[in-house]
């Protein structure tokens, strides 16, 4: 937090007063204490008491006072009807002049908009009635304007002060509120700073596994057991295929008897003639490297001694009839089916070998997979985390640099904003 510290530490300039943070709120109380609201008020109120007994005096002249015995009769009745009333409007903005109890901001606010809305009522009716007042008793209707007058301009000097307080008030409440949010998100960075330290150290150590892993597999390759491996892959390889040839051969051995086979099965299916091999034609011609010998010959012989009744044309007969008696007399199918257990049979233990062999490189290849993962994970966290602490390190700089502003509006001089050790 040394940036924020440097932007509102006053650098460039004598900082009036210089304020912790974890002492703005008890700063702020005692200015709120210490502004002489009461002393002022009080003194407001006495003269409002004062301006108050002056009225009640005039009003008590004009109420006890006797009119010139030439006045018009007409015009006596008009003004001792107006003085009547005017009487009662000063009685009664007299009662409201008495202050509150509570010297409080509410008690204070409150006593004002009565009293400014008693004088605007009584300003209203006397105004109406004062004409006929005047004519009768000048004197007493001049000093009471004046009584008026004093109180009026008392009232602007109670709202002067009341709106002063208030927006003092609202300072203080306001900065209470930032200094209570900054200290927050000053410990919330601090704990967003050790969580992004926390999630790099776990990226170190996490990358250093990696790296440590990857180093291990690359010395397991170049040793006596990954040679080893390498050449097994090489022979696994190979014997896979030699198993394909293998299997392809088995096709193409099997593949001029496939109308024969097709049509003896069909045959079988149908009830028309009785097979003995009809599963195992059936195999050859979708499976052959799973028929064994003994079912390799019996079919062939079976398919030869049926060959006339299957429909075929003569020279497609004679051309199967001789490769049914080549199959039979080389054994062709019989061998190619051996090569191809034994191919299979050396595959399985080709691979059992690979996996032995590669048992530690895989544990490791899966190992490093995982890191990998992991380590996208946490720089994808520490990359959110360090966004995150960005946001709240710039949210807190503007919160202090309000907090200040206020601090210096309610101090009325340059203020700085000392933040705790542990936040820089």
């Amino acid at each position: 937090m040394n940036w924020l510290r440097k932007i509102f530490s006053g650098s460039g300039s004598e900082a009036g007063e210089s304020l912790r943070l974890e002492d703005v709120i008890s700063w702020l109380e005692d200015k709120e204490t210490s502004a002489g609201w009461e002393k002022s008020l009080s003194e407001i109120y006495r003269h409002l008491e004062d301006q108050a007994k002056e009225l009640s005096q005039d009003v008590s002249r004009l109420a006890s006072a006797e009119p010139d015995p030439s006045t018009p009769p007409k015009l006596l009745r008009a003004g001792l009807a107006a003085r009547g009333e005017v009487v009662k409007q000063m009685e009664s903005l007299e009662e409201k002049i008495d202050p509150p109890r509570k010297m409080d901001l509410q008690s204070a606010s409150e006593h004002h908009w009565a009293l400014v809305k008693g004088l605007e009522r009584t300003v209203t009716t006397f105004g109406r009635a004062q004409r006929y007042v005047a004519a009768i008793f000048p004197k007493s209707l001049e000093s009471i304007n004046s009584d008026l007058g004093q109180i009026s301009r008392t009232l602007v000097e109670l709202e002067e002060m009341i709106g002063k307080r208030r927006k003092l008030s609202e300072e203080i409440w306001y900065s209470k509120e930032l200094a209570e949010e900054l200290g927050k998100g000053l410990v919330a960075i601090d704990s967003l700073k050790k969580k992004v330290a926390g999630e790099e150290a776990l990226i170190g150590s996490t990358a250093a596994r990696l790296r440590d892993h990857e180093e291990r597999i690359r010395n397991l390759a170049a040793s006596e057991l990954g040679r080893r491996t390498e050449e097994l892959k090489k022979s696994l390889e190979e014997k896979k295929r030699e198993k394909i040839q293998t299997e392809e051969e088995l096709r193409s051995l099997i593949s001029p008897l496939t109308k024969a086979l097709g049509r003896i099965t069909k045959q079988s299916s149908s009830d028309r003639i009785s097979l003995e091999h009809g599963e195992v034609f059936l195999q050859l011609m979708n499976n052959p490297a799973h028929v064994s010998d003994n079912e390799i010959a019996g079919s062939l012989e079976e398919l030869r001694a049926h060959l006339a009744t299957l429909g075929l044309k003569d020279r497609k007969k004679e051309k199967v009839l001789d490769h049914i008696d080549q199959l039979i007399g080389k054994r062709s199918l019989e061998l190619a089916r051996s090569r191809h257990f034994s191919l299979a049979e050396e595959i399985k233990s080709l691979e059992g070998q690979l996996k032995e062999s590669s048992k530690e490189a895989l544990q490791l290849k899966d190992t490093i997979s995982q890191d990998k993962k992991a380590l996208i994970k946490l720089e994808a966290a520490l990359e959110q985390s360090r966004k995150d602490l960005l946001m709240l390190e710039e949210r807190m700089g503007s919160k202090q640099s309000e907090l200040v502003e206020r601090l210096t509006r309610i101090a009325g001089k340059e203020m700085s904003l000392i933040l705790p050790e542990k936040s820089g």
